[in-house]
């Protein structure tokens, strides 16, 4: 390594290979792709699904209300109320890109991390009926 430096006046740039069978099967890979791949196989081998997808690939409202858990007539009534965007690149049918369905649901999950943090610290010492009350108010936050 030291030669290496020495004679290339610096560290070599790390590099990044997926090699297939062949002597010659070889592909560099971005770092950035290769965090990803290493990211993959750690979550399967520890028996977990993974599920890749372009950010700006288009959903029905059905596919969207599986990944938000909700159903179909839901998504649509949070498009027509404007909390969900969505477009109509035909006559007919709704779309709605991956990355709005994913961004809501990262804005629903934190207003309720917060709604969930702000009872807690308000209502600490509540019994099971007012646990009750709270969880039946945090259903009810979208």
């Amino acid at each position: 390594m030291e030669a290496h430096e020495a004679h290339r006046g610096g560290a070599p740039e790390p590099s990044f290979f997926l090699s297939g069978a062949g002597e010659h099967d070889r592909v560099e890979l971005s770092e950035q792709l290769y965090t990803v791949l290493r990211q993959t196989a750690a979550a399967l081998s520890q028996g977990q699904s993974v599920s890749i997808s372009a950010r700006d690939q288009e959903l029905t409202t059905q596919q969207a209300g599986e990944i938000l858990g909700i159903s179909r007539p839901t998504v649509v009534q949070l498009i027509e109320s404007g909390e969900l965007p969505a477009h109509v690149p035909g006559t007919v049918r709704r779309k709605l890109y991956l990355s709005d369905v994913l961004s809501y649901r990262d804005e629903i999950q934190s207003r309720r991390n917060a709604f969930i943090t702000e009872s807690s610290a308000r209502y600490g010492d509540a019994d099971v009926d007012d646990i009750s009350e709270l969880l039946a108010e945090a259903r009810k936050v979208r």
